[in-house]
């Protein structure tokens, strides 16, 4: 659990006024209106259960209730991998669904796949900022107003735009490699602005924004602590993307009127709870999952289509002496600013098995821990979920040595595109100034020429000798990895102008499950 926001005190209340106002002013609902939430449930499907017993309980009490999340529910575990998304979507509609937002992993399946989820998914798909660079039209619905007996609240969809750049690129090119779609990074605030305000005008008495922006910053990227800071007019924000723990966060916006800002953690730490009562105010509640009461029928259904799923993955591959952390006991990503045993483990699988000098691995596509013992191909299933294909690349040194410098360049802020490696290693100053500059895409150009580098002492593993030896810049060397990185951009694209050698070497788990 990271982030936690004042865990002593998991209620907050506030009366909202002085917001915009449509012409017919605030209406008061008649009766509580509970928003039940949750954001980056990542595939832990046993919280489905406990949100749907929960639902049922405040729909005891109010007529008004709806369920949302702010995204990423597709992926991140074997449940969710083997099927693409879809034993989720189905998770999802025996609960009931109202409106979701997007995450960036709700991409990772491809295009094609995110417009079937979309479809086969009885919830609101929504998302102001996500939009066709043909039409300059959102793809998915901007926002909805709903009527709770003459209270009208819209829910308006965000997410954020480093989707350009942590999804595979091609995922949003046209068959001509056209990019076909963008996020609005550069005037996220003007873009969102206008929908809130139409929402206003269409007869809104209160806004509430489902945002998959996170409240830590990455990058360049926006945050939704400052998408509150540069918009007027939203009365609560429901935050994912940065796994954390908000429950009663106040930030002022632009005019300096207070904002509600929760987010539920991840992996259904907890369920949100969000009140409009009849006198006008917002409460949110954080609601520890492990307290919460399951729906029978929702539970059952879970553990059958789990039980399906995961029999096939049970055999074992191989044994582990030691475990390999890719989290602490925080939930906090290891492998996102340092070297790691499980980074070494994957590197070394790609680099022994298909024969390469080196191999690079995203710290941001190793996903889960692996323990001292058997381990079954569900095990290394959940560390690599993503079904990236392995591929082998040549480049020069000196295109290796830029690499390097690429990766390391958020230090010493974490970053997924921060590389586990093998068969190479280097010295770090994260005092320079990084020297790496990027295209208006945020796509890696180079590093910039004369200027100091954070990466020094470059070394490649002879495999004659067994011995470390001098990067030799001219010289070219291979380079194994998935495919996500080597063929199609990922990683910011730090590895556009290497040369691909091979595509389509099996899947990254089979990889891992043959080094084993």
């Amino acid at each position: 659990m990271k982030n936690l926001y004042n865990l002593i005190c998991l209620t907050v209340v506030f009366f909202v006024a002085g917001c915009a106002k449509s012409n017919r002013g605030i209406q008061l609902p008649q009766s509580p209106v509970v928003i039940l939430f949750e954001n980056d449930v990542h595939c832990a499907v046993e919280g489905y259960a406990k949100m749907a017993a929960l639902k049922v309980e405040e729909q005891a009490r109010t007529p008004y209730v709806t369920v949302v999340s702010a995204g990423d529910f597709v992926q991140g575990d074997v449940i969710g991998s083997v099927t693409e998304g879809e034993s989720i979507v189905g998770i999802m509609n025996r609960v009931g669904y109202d409106f979701v937002a997007p995450g960036n992993h709700e991409f990772d399946f491809g295009m094609e796949r995110l417009q079937e989820i979309a479809r086969d998914l009885q919830a609101e798909e929504l998302c102001a900022n996500f939009t066709s660079n043909k039409t300059q039209e959102p793809v998915f619905k901007p926002y909805i107003i709903v009527d709770y007996g003459g209270c009208k609240i819209a829910f308006i969809g965000l997410i954020t735009p480093s989707t350009a750049t942590s999804v595979i690129p091609k995922t949003f090119q046209d068959g001509e490699g056209n990019v076909a779609y963008g996020f609005n990074s550069a005037n996220l605030f003007t873009c969102a602005q206008q929908w809130i305000d139409k929402s206003r005008r269409d007869g809104a008495d209160y806004v509430i924004v489902l945002s998959h922006l996170g409240d830590i910053k990455e990058g360049d990227y926006p945050t939704s602590v400052e998408f509150i800071g540069n918009t007027i007019g939203v009365d609560v924000v429901l935050d994912g993307h940065s796994h954390s723990v908000i429950p009663d966060s106040l930030v002022l916006d632009k005019e300096g009127k207070q904002v509600l800002l929760a987010s539920t953690g991840t992996r259904f730490e907890f369920v949100g709870k969000l009140e409009l009562s009849v006198e006008g105010k917002f409460t949110s509640e954080l609601l520890p999952a492990e307290t919460l009461k399951d729906d029978l029928e929702i539970a059952a259904f879970v553990n059958e289509l789990k039980e399906g799923v995961l029999a096939a993955g049970d055999r074992i591959v191989g044994y582990l002496e030691e475990d390999l952390f890719a989290l602490d006991s925080n939930d906090n990503w290891l492998v996102r600013d340092r070297q790691m045993p499980i980074g070494t483990f994957c590197a070394d699988a790609f680099r022994e098995v298909l024969g390469t000098d080196i191999a690079m691995i995203n710290g941001g596509g190793i996903r889960n821990n692996l323990y001292a013992g058997d381990v079954s191909y569900n095990d290394l299933l959940s560390v690599f979920p993503f079904g990236n294909n392995a591929c082998t690349v040549s480049l020069t040194g000196a295109q290796l040595v830029d690499i390097l410098e690429a990766s390391v360049r958020s230090l010493p802020l974490p970053s997924g595109s921060f590389m586990q490696v093998s068969g190479v290693r280097y010295n770090c100053d994260a005092s320079v100034a990084s020297p790496v500059e990027f295209d208006d895409s945020g796509l890696f150009v180079g590093v910039r020429p004369g200027a100091p580098r954070r990466v020094s002492d470059v070394q490649v593993l002879d495999k004659t000798s067994g011995n470390y030896l001098p990067v030799e810049l001219s010289r070219t060397y291979t380079l194994g990895g998935i495919d996500y990185n080597l063929a199609n951009l990922g990683s910011d694209g730090m590895f556009r102008y290497t040369t691909l050698l091979h595509s389509n070497q099996g899947l990254d788990v089979d990889v891992l499950a043959q080094f084993l």
